[in-house]
């Protein structure tokens, strides 16, 4: 047997990451850790125990082996990772043994393997959409000044309304079955059958920033209950990661210090078109912690004095609700101030600003997204760019415009810095909020820190409602309601079947982190399912779950706006503040476990090192959430 072949055959994937990261979800196929080779907030470092493989989601979108991991945490050769593995495994390493491997540096083949079937994909449905079949489908295009060229070079096809059309071309050039379902391009039916994903709809290449088709979204074309849909969750993809244009606008975003974030891929590709060159696309929804991240890697690595997140989804009450959103969730990623380090505090000259800009308007007042403010007047769309608020000054125009005063505090002090403001910037942001709400700047300041007061380490999150909810619930009976069901753990697992996109926030989750069994299964079953009707199907069906997910249905989710705004956005700020909690809970329930396993004298002493840098590992996490 080949050396490499014999260490594989006695060390698996996570006997060898362990000793280097600390994994959660370790019950299940997919253990996961944020990822050793950047610095996150949220877990993209994935194991496929199936395959012995690892993969990060996030900003290296990287992976391979056990090899390809040693070489990189270790940063040594292959000779010299091998010397390791074999060392680990107990082999003996003969002199002048190489291992026997072909490419010890060739990318994760499986990977290689769905990238290629995707593009193969892509290139079937360029040929259908300037075929026969894609005559309606070019027609709409063209009306949205899309020619051959442009779509070529993002990647738009058309996939014709035949089921299995992409199936059957797939099979005529003998792709493994396996790939094409591990690529997210087929869809379960009821019946158990699966069939093409996209039938009758235009279709966007979506791309990782090393410009591999990781997955695509689909823009109906006929009567469907769905205006858009995406390639399934896989291990390949996952929505809240990807950042539409990503691997186009990586330059101009690094060389100009500044990343603008429309909603919808006609946005992106018109400002692409017009020499907006560091435009990227949320893919019409509220940008997603996940995706912050992948932008501030790319900018905390530009050399310009000043680096800008700018927020220019559409300007209807949608775009604004889901700008609210995103807010939120940028402020998760990226901290109070800016990028925290390793130790939960700023460096003073890194933080990533973030802003909010606003579309021009029709003639007739009516808003316009960013595809027709570009097409109407680039000069203007420019400069709503370059005039853009920062993120406090949004909340407060916002806020008040809507007659909401008494909110607006408390929606602005997570954006702020220091309370008392003891820098200059910090003192001008006091007397620019206190002129606009007519309230002496002392005055303020010291309101601003009252909130804060009352907020607590633990509970100055956007928004802050969600630790109030269910106050009618049981008391505690060591640690656990008395029902089973912890309230914030019960309100983001309601949204969670009660609103189809809630999903775009959660997949940093899994069921470990709940400390009811019952609501981390609910969980699992919406992470597998590709819809809520799968979802009700799978539940209802399940005896021990049917009675529970009855309840979550019928649930009143406590939401922190009035009534007649957007539910949809209102739902997400709920699941944002949420998550962040219930993960919060977990790392310190691991936190209190594990002190509890080295008070024990029994403990050996390698094993007490490994348990002191998982401790360490999970008290810096706290540290980084408690900071936000």
């Amino acid at each position: 047997m080949p050396l490499v072949d014999d260490v594989k055959e006695r060390l698996n994937i996570v006997d060898v990451v362990s000793e280097y990261v600390p994994l959660d979800k370790l019950h299940t196929r997919t253990p996961e850790a944020p990822c050793p080779f950047h610095e996150e907030r949220t877990p993209s470092f994935k194991l496929n125990t199936e395959r012995d493989t690892w993969r990060c989601f996030g900003a290296c979108n990287d992976g391979g082996d056990i090899f390809k991991f040693v070489m990189r945490i270790e940063d040594v050769n292959f000779r010299d990772a091998l010397d390791s593995l074999c060392a680990k495994a107990g082999i003996e390493r003969k002199r002048g043994d190489t291992g026997d491997v072909k490419k010890p540096n060739a990318p994760d083949t499986y990977s290689a393997a769905v990238h290629k079937v995707n593009s193969t994909a892509a290139d079937y449905w360029d040929k259908q959409l300037w075929g026969e079949t894609g005559t309606v489908a070019r027609e709409y295009l063209e009306s949205r000044g899309i020619d051959r060229t442009t779509a070529q070079r993002w990647g738009i096809g058309f996939a014709p309304p035949v089921s299995n059309s992409l199936l059957h071309y797939l099979k005529s050039m003998q792709t493994p079955y396996k790939t094409v379902e591990s690529a997210g391009l087929l869809t379960k039916l009821e019946q158990g059958r699966l069939r093409d994903m996209f039938i009758d709809r235009i279709t966007y290449a979506l791309r990782d920033r090393q410009g591999n088709i990781v997955g695509f979204a689909g823009r109906a074309m006929g009567d469907s209950h769905a205006k858009y849909i995406n390639t399934s969750e896989t291990e390949h993809f996952h929505k809240s990661s990807v950042v539409y244009g990503l691997d186009k606008a990586a330059d101009a975003i690094s060389a100009t210090g500044r990343a603008v974030i429309v909603e919808g891929y006609m946005d992106v590709i018109a400002a692409h078109a017009h020499g907006f060159k560091n435009v990227v696309g949320c893919m019409g929804t509220a940008v997603t912690a996940e995706q912050v991240g992948a932008i501030s890697s790319i900018l905390s690595s530009a050399q310009t004095s000043h680096r800008e997140i700018v927020l220019c989804l559409d300007n209807d009450d949608a775009g604004k609700s889901a700008t609210l959103s995103s807010l939120g969730n940028a402020m998760l990623s990226l901290g109070r101030a800016g990028n925290p380090n390793n130790n939960g505090t700023h460096q003073r000259g890194k933080s990533i600003q973030v802003r909010v800009a606003t579309t021009v308007v029709s003639d007739d007042g009516s808003p316009k997204d960013p595809d027709e403010a570009i097409h109407h007047d680039p000069h203007a769309w420019q400069a709503s760019i370059q005039s853009a608020l920062e993120g406090y000054q949004f909340l407060v125009e916002y806020y008040s415009a809507e007659g909401r005063h008494d909110e607006v505090l408390t929606a602005v002090e997570p954006l702020l810095g220091d309370l008392p403001a003891s820098t200059l910037s910090g003192k001008r942001r006091l007397e620019w909020m206190a002129a606009r709400l007519a309230i002496e700047s002392s005055t303020l300041e010291g309101m601003l820190v009252a909130i804060r007061a009352r907020r607590g380490p633990l509970n100055n999150r956007y928004p802050t409602h969600v630790r109030t909810a269910n106050t009618t619930q049981q008391q505690p009976v060591n640690g656990r309601v008395v029902d089973q069901y912890l309230p914030t753990e019960f309100e983001l697992v309601a949204c969670l079947v009660q609103e189809e996109s809630a999903l775009d926030y959660v997949i940093s989750l899994n069921s470990a982190h709940f400390q009811s069994g019952e609501l981390g299964e609910v969980v699992e079953t919406r992470m597998r399912c590709s819809n809520l009707t799968e979802v009700s199907t799978c539940l209802a069906a399940h005896d021990e779950l049917s009675t529970l997910y009855g309840r979550l249905l019928e649930h009143h989710i406590e939401l922190p706006y009035n009534a007649g705004v957007d539910r949809k956005a209102a739902i997400m700020q709920v699941v944002s503040a949420c998550v962040s909690q219930v993960k919060e809970a977990y790392l310190r329930r691991q936190a209190r476990q594990l002190g509890g396993v080295l008070g024990d004298p029994d403990l050996e002493e390698n094993e007490e090192t490994k348990l002191l840098d998982i401790v360490k590992q999970t008290n810096r996490e706290l540290g980084m959430m408690t900071a936000i």
